[in-house]
């Protein structure tokens, strides 16, 4: 019983790391979505088109940038719902972890 005590005091010395802050977050969403964006529309078109596996389009019907931003659009709302769930899971697991504590400490008082 005193090793977990030990244990537990040791566990509550550890500074707790800093938490990422919100705009660094997003600005690295960001990045990887313009990146994954611009892959997508336009290297990845740039290859097909040299490997000529697609055709040509006029120059005034340039579909690429619609393509960007469309993709780009979709994965920041990805990326978005991910976090939120991410946060909602973890907001639950934590709710339980007090809610046990809560209990253990009930029955180890009665």
């Amino acid at each position: 019983m005193n090793q977990i005590a030990e244990m537990e005091a040791e566990f509550q010395a550890v500074p707790a790391p800093p938490r990422p802050r919100t705009a660094t977050v997003f600005g690295l969403m960001t990045v990887v979505a313009a990146v994954l964006s611009y892959l997508g529309a336009y290297a990845m078109t740039g290859a097909l088109l040299a490997a000529e596996l697609i055709k040509p389009w006029p120059a005034d019907r340039d579909p690429r940038l619609r393509w960007f931003l469309v993709g780009f659009l979709i994965l920041m709302a990805l990326f978005t719902a991910a976090g939120a769930l991410a946060r909602y899971v973890s907001a639950r697991h934590l709710k339980a972890i007090e809610q046990m504590e809560q209990e253990e400490a009930s029955t180890s008082e009665g």
